[in-house]
């Protein structure tokens, strides 16, 4: 075997070994991570704990400036308040004074349709003597039918009040309290949400905004770390994606610690994503790599500091 024929061989060996499957791959070193969330752009007015102080689930963490909010409940409250009373007037009924006053006026028609014809009787014996006119006998005919209508309409009012209103109404009264209540607390709880609370036991990471700050709406005002443990998050080279899944084993270097770390892998995005730069080499930078998450069993990682890089190797440790 002459020498370029060892040359040649050498090179097809040394491009080989350049293919095969990287030893290792990089990332970090996660926490979950829990946002709170501004409810409305307002100024921030309290901030409740300090950066890195521990937090239980529900307490509060930041208050935003909330008077226009608590205005708004006090609104909804009062509309609640007279559809109660107006609700309550019409289950209740008429006043006795009311219906007393009603069959008061009816008695009055009734008297005045009795004397209205009485002297439409007076007139006609009077006509019929020939001592009066056609024409004041129709005047009097008219005024006993004016009297009949007050005494129906004295008649018809007195009966509305004895019978109370109609169930339509108090239905439609009890629609609408029910509508006003709903939007009464559904204003109430956006006003509570003016307090950021701790969603889940962990440590205050941050307040992206200073005490004063009046972020956007939906900005993030609060960053919580939160889990039992850390995890990693790596990206994973396509080429080892015929050795690895999820369920499986891995080695995690973390930098200062020679001694590794066991992780197991919970999940493989399936879709390929851009390596960052510090994970790959000049000449490598257009190839694609998946995020994965490593769960990290034990105590060992409980205290390692969030963000530090970790290696990842296929070998169990």
């Amino acid at each position: 075997m002459n020498l370029r024929t060892i040359s040649l061989l050498l090179l097809a060996l040394f491009l080989t070994a350049c293919e095969r499957t990287p030893q290792r791959a990089l990332g970090t070193l996660e926490w979950d991570r829990v946002n709170g969330r501004a409810i409305a752009s307002e100024v921030i007015t309290e901030l409740l704990v300090s950066e890195g102080d521990t937090v239980k689930k529900g307490q509060p963490l930041l208050r935003l400036d909330s008077r226009l909010q608590q205005a708004r409940v006090m609104q909804n409250q009062a509309s609640v308040e007279q559809i109660e009373a107006q609700l309550k007037e019409l289950r209740t009924g008429f006043r006795e004074e009311q219906i007393a006053a009603a069959r008061a006026d009816y008695e009055v028609a009734v008297s005045g349709r009795k004397n209205r014809a009485l002297e439409y009787e007076r007139q006609q014996k009077l006509v019929i003597d020939k001592l009066t006119s056609e024409r004041n006998l129709d005047l009097t005919r008219t005024r006993l039918d004016q009297a009949k209508g007050q005494e129906e309409s004295a008649l018809e009012q007195l009966k509305e009040l004895e019978a109370g209103f109609r169930v339509e109404k108090i239905q439609q009264a009890e629609a609408r309290l029910r509508a006003e209540q709903a939007q009464l607390d559904y204003q109430q709880t956006l006003l509570q949400r003016y307090t950021v609370i701790a969603e889940r036991d962990g440590m205050l990471e941050s307040y992206p905004f200073k005490l004063g700050d009046k972020p956007p709406l939906g900005a993030v005002v609060t960053t919580t770390l939160s889990g039992e443990r850390p995890w990693a998050r790596v990206y994973l080279p396509e080429t080892w994606l015929s050795q690895v899944k999820v369920g499986i084993e891995v080695a995690v270097y973390v930098d200062g610690s020679e001694r590794p770390l066991s992780g197991r892998i919970r999940h493989i995005q399936s879709r390929p994503t851009f390596t960052p730069y510090y994970a790959l080499a000049e000449e490598d930078r257009q190839r694609l790599t998946y995020v994965t998450e490593i769960d990290l069993p034990g105590d060992r990682a409980v205290h390692l500091p969030v963000g530090i890089p970790v290696q990842v190797s296929l070998q169990v440790p």
